[in-house]
């Protein structure tokens, strides 16, 4: 979730970069993984219980290292600001657990944002929490959704069709190969969350997976193009 993530992997032609959003106290959307920040920053508690500009006081790049010391915490309109229309995005829509309702103002945001800068077709949202891919639904039927695992993984695919969402999200050790024959068979795409192993993709693969998510794209995208 940082900008130097991102543009390294859109320099490496990745057709598709994945990133999550929080909301923080005073209703600004950002970009980060966890809910909590001591593992992704110097900083201590929770995310959405700080104002932005409480948030920018930490550093996000020093947990990874020297050479990233100094990143500040991402807005979505930065995301947005480099990257719309150029790459596919994968929006994880965090949520505080699987069941919540989710702020209908927040999400409205968001989608303001992607509007102002022209790109529903270049995104789509995931998340596992039901509640949320309804309300997505609701508020922005034209921006493709992405069911998660959430509660229920091994119900995935029904949830999907259940909510008209057009890719699942299947997570590693909780899917087979008849799930995704269903999602195909019902026009939903599959991504699977995730592989760094040049083996294991090659067998997601041949099961019939879409799209893989990865930590290593340099090596997995090789193996991606030779399968083709």
């Amino acid at each position: 979730n940082s900008m130097p993530a991102f543009g390294a992997a859109v320099a490496m032609g990745a057709e598709e970069i994945e990133f999550d959003l929080w909301y923080t106290k005073d209703g600004e959307i950002v970009s980060i993984h966890d809910s909590t920040l001591e593992r992704v920053s110097d900083g201590v508690g929770k995310v959405y219980e700080h104002t932005y500009e409480e948030l920018l006081h930490y550093d996000f790049g020093i947990k990874h290292g020297e050479k990233f010391k100094g990143i500040k915490i991402l807005k979505f309109e930065e995301i947005l600001k480099k990257f719309a229309c150029h790459v596919i995005m994968n929006i994880h829509i965090k949520t505080v657990d699987m069941q919540c309702e989710y702020d209908r103002k927040l999400l409205e945001k968001i989608v303001a944002l992607i509007d102002k800068y022209d790109c529903k077709k270049y995104v789509y949202f995931m998340s596992g929490n039901d509640n949320l891919l309804k309300l997505a639904k609701e508020i922005a039927p034209d921006i493709c959704r992405c069911c998660g695992g959430g509660a229920d993984k091994w119900g995935i695919v029904d949830r999907a069709i259940r909510y008209e969402c057009k890719k699942v999200q299947l997570v590693k050790g909780y899917f087979n190969r008849e799930m995704i024959n269903k999602a195909h068979e019902n026009g939903i795409r599959c991504n699977v969350f995730w592989s760094d192993d040049e083996e294991e993709t090659k067998e997601f693969l041949d099961m019939g997976i879409d799209t893989i998510l990865t930590n290593d794209y340099n090596v997995i995208s090789q193996v991606v193009k030779a399968s083709i």
